[in-house]
């Protein structure tokens, strides 16, 4: 067994999402405070062990942490309330939104989403990163699937396929310069969401066959959301409506659920 199959793939994601937030805060200049810092990990970090005390379950720290980071990489707020709601909002999901035994939304993704919901006082930003760290995030979300596998990883790969694939047909249909989704695609935040959210192996199906038809079915209907609905934020909402149907895939194709200890299994280790 070699080095990567035995490190955690959270630190690897905690140590990209620090470096990210860093840069977007001294080099950038992201209107995030260190009281925002505060206030979102304070509260996930309370959440988490609430809901561990009243479940009498062990308080896992590091998931924590990187729905902390992604819910600041992705939300901004005047105000470090919402951030802190959206925190709280999505740890609390992992024990109260539950399916056979697993939660069924991803935690960060949850919490922005209902935050963008509730109230006109945070925004997600997707254009925020430029491209200027795009080629840092392809390397970035690259090295995790090392790190887990390309099977674990299938959800993430066929939903940049299929969205790249989708948005060069539009503006073939449209007679539009290739540029333009050339434009769209060198989007870091894209690849923040596709490789450090959708990549969550936790809440998306275990099969391979149903990671792919899952992440096909995520950037349909972005592509819908975004285009006929002209909804900002697109793919963060199209993850969240069809979080549920992950539970059908299971039901439908069985395979052994993703255990953080065991990152990469062998096919022939498979009952």
């Amino acid at each position: 067994m070699s080095y990567l199959s035995r490190l955690d793939p959270r630190h690897y994601q905690l140590t990209v999402q620090t470096t990210l937030l860093l840069w977007g805060i001294w080099v950038l200049e992201f209107p995030i405070t260190w009281q925002q810092i505060l206030a979102v990990i304070g509260t996930a970090l309370l959440t988490q062990r609430l809901f561990c005390y009243l479940f009498k379950l062990p308080n896992l720290l590091l998931s924590t942490l990187n729905t902390s980071l992604s819910v600041l990489l992705l939300l901004h707020a005047q105000a470090a309330l919402w951030l802190a709601v959206a925190a709280a909002l999505g740890i609390a999901s992992k024990f109260l939104l539950r399916l056979d035994g697993k939660h069924v939304f991803n935690p960060s993704n949850f919490g922005i989403v209902i935050a963008l919901l509730l109230t006109s006082e945070v925004w997600a930003a997707p254009g925020q990163w430029g491209h200027g760290l795009w080629l840092f995030l392809l390397i970035a979300g690259s090295g995790l699937v090392g790190l887990v596998g390309w099977r674990t990883m299938l959800a993430t790969v066929s939903f940049l396929l299929a969205y790249t694939s989708l948005l060069f047909l539009k503006a073939w249909w449209l007679g539009d310069p290739w540029t333009i989704p050339q434009h769209q695609l060198q989007n870091g935040s894209l690849l923040l969401f596709s490789f450090f959210m959708l990549s969550d192996p936790k809440t998306t199906p275990a099969h391979p066959l149903g990671r792919v038809l899952f992440g096909v079915s995520v950037a349909l209907l972005a592509v819908w959301l975004q285009f006929r609905l002209f909804l900002p934020n697109a793919f963060l909402y199209a993850l969240l409506a069809l979080s549920p149907s992950v539970f059908l895939f299971n039901r439908w194709l069985n395979y052994p659920a993703f255990e953080w200890s065991k990152p990469i299994t062998k096919p022939e280790e498979t009952p």
